[in-house]
């Protein structure tokens, strides 16, 4: 299970966004849900960058959205050659657990784009 510690450590900062970001983006496109924020095609793991949109507290969990850019190679293209990547855009809330900065990934139903 992906570990964010210095989220959780930034946390109640101003350096929490970037913090968040830059170790989101290191775990790479694997560790996070991008096959479920796909909207028709297949996610590639490509370069993914997020984007803080709100977080919050509940008790022993720090919760984020965020939104994920990426890209996906969208089925059935009658294209000359190779299909191309396409960009996509999905949001996903992640909860990291405050006593040992675990996080699990939720895909929000509805809001991929």
């Amino acid at each position: 299970m992906p570990r964010l510690p210095r989220s959780l450590a930034a946390w109640h900062s101003d350096a929490f966004a970037a913090a968040l970001k830059a170790e989101v983006q290191a775990l790479g496109p694997v560790a996070l849900p991008l096959h479920r924020l796909a909207s028709t095609g297949h996610a590639l793991d490509t370069q993914v960058s997020v984007t803080l949109i709100g977080s919050w507290e509940s008790e022993g969990t720090i919760v984020v959205r965020l939104g994920v850019f990426f890209e996906e190679i969208l089925p059935g293209c009658s294209c000359g050659d190779e299909p191309e990547p396409q960009p996509a855009y999905g949001e996903m809330v992640l909860s990291i657990d405050k006593s040992t900065a675990q996080v699990l990934f939720e895909p929000l139903a509805g809001w991929a784009a």
